[in-house]
């Protein structure tokens, strides 16, 4: 007779640790991503002829309404350009500023740098509406409001720490072994930093830069306060309509209007992070 196969506890335990890590992240991803998303898309698509209030569960009939209405009646495509203008300067004003900064911090051994880390993240901390008044007085004396340069400047002073503090440790995380390998080799420092240090950096680099455009492309404060109204983005255009007369429809096609773009940057720089860069950072380890 063949002896029946007991399971152990430990590979019950197992068995059911390995089921409900990959449940619960479903869980959290649903409950955070897939309804919020979800709901903006049935509030967009609801018809104005058939409210939809409680207790119902789903909107008794959908149209493309709203849709319609946000695309004729507002400055979305225009205000989706400037929104794009502004975060692609912002973007590369920051690589520019950060790159040797967060080299400088991250291998040379500097006078308080280790404050100097925590100090650059202070900006952070600071509300969003008191930079934007202080600036927009600012920026206004200085002729730099209602313009793409005077946005770009403000939303690069609030974007530029978490860049740094990125790019900082991705150059701490380098080597020390591949960089006197190279200064062996003959390779002088500009080679050194251009063969060694940017292919290894480049995924924190992409990953930055993610941070940065998307936090441009959703930033109100600045881009209301310097930019309005010669220049309309999408983000005041969506709280233009979560105002004291709240539209949550109109709102929710801006929302997704707003998100597409930052979607689709993530989706490219994903596969690009996976395949050649990383690939290129892991050659020269």
């Amino acid at each position: 007779m063949k002896k029946k196969r007991t399971i152990r506890p430990r590979s019950l335990t197992k068995k059911l640790v390995s089921f409900m890590i990959p449940a619960g992240v479903g869980l959290i991803f649903l409950a955070w991503i897939v309804v919020p998303i979800g709901m903006a898309v049935l509030w967009s698509l609801v018809n104005p002829d058939y409210p939809w209030s409680y207790p119902q569960i789903f909107p008794t009939n959908l149209s493309t309404f709203h849709w319609e209405h946000v695309f004729k009646y507002t400055n979305i495509l225009g205000a989706i350009k400037n929104s794009l203008i502004v975060a692609t300067i912002t973007t590369v004003g920051c690589a520019a500023l950060a790159l040797p900064t967060a080299y400088a911090i991250g291998r040379r051994k500097l006078i308080g740098g280790e404050t100097f880390k925590i100090v650059m993240l202070l900006p952070m901390a600071m509300p969003g509406m008191a930079m934007a008044i202080f600036l927009g007085r600012l920026f206004s004396q200085w002729g730099l409001a209602n313009s793409y340069i005077g946005i770009a400047l403000a939303h690069i002073l609030c974007t530029l720490p978490l860049m740094l503090r990125i790019l900082t440790v991705s150059f701490e995380s380098v080597p020390q072994d591949i960089i006197d390998a190279a200064a062996n080799l003959g390779a002088k420092p500009w080679d050194r930093f251009k063969e060694v240090y940017v292919p290894m950096i480049v995924p924190g680099l992409i990953a930055g830069c993610i941070f940065t455009f998307i936090g441009s492309m959703e930033e109100f404060n600045l881009s209301f306060i310097i930019g309005a109204p010669a220049i309309q983005t999408v983000p005041t255009i969506l709280y233009s309509y979560l105002g004291y007369n709240f539209l949550r429809t109109n709102a929710s096609v801006v929302t997704l209007v707003m998100m597409v773009p930052n979607i689709i940057v993530l989706m490219l720089t994903e596969h690009f992070i996976k395949t050649e860069y990383l690939g290129a950072a892991l050659g020269k380890m």
